[in-house]
C-alpha cells in the first residue's frame, strides 16, 4: 500500500511550527535553497515517514522523531543539533555527509546509512543497533 504524503514548503513548516504544531509526519518537504532553516529551533518535531529533500544545516532538531524518513539529495548537513532524536529505519537515497553535527544520545536502529560520512560529529551515546554501516566513513 502506497503511503499518501502531503507536500509542504519550508515556509509553511516554519509558520505552522511557530504556531505550536509539532506533528509533520508523512509530509514531503523539498527545497534546494541552502541553509534556509539555519538557527531555527525545531525541537520535538515529528517528521516520521516524511520525505526530506532540504538542507538541515545549522538547524536545531533536539528530540525529533525522524523514524522511517527518506532523505533525498540535500543531506550534506553541517552543524545541526539532533541530540536525543530517533532515526530508526531512515533511508538515505544518496550518500550523506554530516559535518560537526550533534548526534549524541540518538537511536539509529535499522537505519540505512550506506556510504554516509560523519566528520567531527558528536556520537556520544548514539545507538546504531542493526544499522547498515556499509561503506560508512567516520572522521574526527
Amino acid at each position: 500500500m502506497k503511503l499518501k504524503r502531503q507536500r509542504i514548503t519550508v515556509e509553511e513548516l516554519l509558520s505552522r511550527y511557530a504556531a505550536g504544531e509539532r506533528d509533520f509526519s508523512k509530509v514531503i518537504i523539498e527545497d534546494s535553497r541552502e541553509r534556509l532553516i539555519r538557527g531555527f529551533d525545531l525541537s520535538n518535531i515529528n517528521l516520521e515517514a516524511s520525505i526530506l529533500i532540504i538542507d538541515l544545516s545549522g538547524a536545531i532538531l533536539r528530540k525529533a522523531n525522524l523514524r522511517n524518513t527518506v532523505w533525498g539529495d540535500y543531506c550534506d548537513w553541517q552543524e545541526a543539533d539532533f541530540s536525543g532524536s530517533y532515526f530508526t529505519g531512515i533511508n538515505n537515497e544518496s550518500s550523506c555527509v554530516f559535518v560537526r553535527c550533534n548526534f549524541s544520545n540518538t537511536i539509529w536502529d535499522q537505519a540505512d546509512l550506506w556510504q554516509s560520512t560523519f566528520e567531527d560529529c558528536n556520537l556520544t551515546g548514539a545507538d546504531f543497533d542493526n544499522a547498515d554501516f556499509s561503506e560508512v566513513n567516520l572522521y574526527g
